[in-house]
């Protein structure tokens, strides 16, 4: 229902089973940050066994990607033995456990996927090119909602945190009041001369320096809420 909204959905599937896992459009493969597979998921299958991995019966595809891609499938042995790729260059076919990911990456290099991904980013990349250089201030990181509806949003999650945490809340209030009164009380009759001007001064610096300081304690929030953010 959100997604149809408009919204992007992110999710994290651990081990999807077969009906999940049809239901990919498009599949991307990675391994020590190389790409091994990107394209349609449906396809996945075919591309394996053109370069010699095959599937077993009954098998996972995403379980037998994973076993693809560490080494330790009865395909990559199976592999080993039967099938020899042809062009994997100085690759060392005795330790296909340990090269199986530049295998796969090579393999994907020179395959019609890779080209058909790169002509479409470089199309991407002409027609941005084509268009004049944008300012330093366009290339800024941009939200979908602008500056007011996040201050607005923050604003009422905050009031609704205060108001959820009343025993915090008034414990600041009592705290400004006492300071409130001390300092009230210390700078009370303060005469219209230059004694009670150096006065003014240094109650002024007394009250901006308890307000700096005061405001230390928004640290917390984020040592509390940090392992949230992260």
């Amino acid at each position: 229902r959100l997604s149809r909204r408009g919204r992007t959905i992110i999710f994290s599937i651990h081990q999807p089973r077969y009906s999940i896992f049809k239901l990919f459009d498009s599949l991307t493969l990675l391994a020590s940050g190389k790409v091994l597979y990107h394209g349609p998921a449906k396809h996945a299958l075919e591309y394996f066994s053109s370069i010699g991995y095959e599937c077993e019966p009954f098998n996972n595809p995403a379980d037998f990607f994973l076993d693809v891609i560490n080494g330790d499938s009865t395909a990559v042995a199976a592999s080993k033995e039967d099938h020899r790729p042809v062009d994997t260059g100085k690759v060392a076919e005795d330790n296909v456990d340990s090269s199986v990911v530049d295998v796969l990456h090579q393999k994907y290099l020179s395959s019609s996927l890779y080209q058909s991904t790169k002509e479409a980013l470089g199309k991407v990349e002409l027609g941005q090119g084509s268009k004049q250089r944008l300012s330093k201030q366009e290339h800024e990181i941009t939200y979908a909602n602008g500056f007011f509806t996040q201050l607005y949003w923050v604003s009422k999650r905050s009031l609704k945190n205060l108001i959820r945490n009343p025993q915090a809340s008034i414990a600041q209030i009592a705290v400004t009041i006492i300071l409130a009164l001390v300092v009230g009380a210390i700078f009370f009759g303060v005469k219209l001369d230059r004694s009670g001007i150096q006065n003014r001064v240094g109650s002024l610096f007394f009250v901006t320096t308890n307000q700096c300081f005061s405001s230390v304690s928004a640290i917390e929030l984020f040592i509390r809420d940090k392992k949230l953010f992260v």
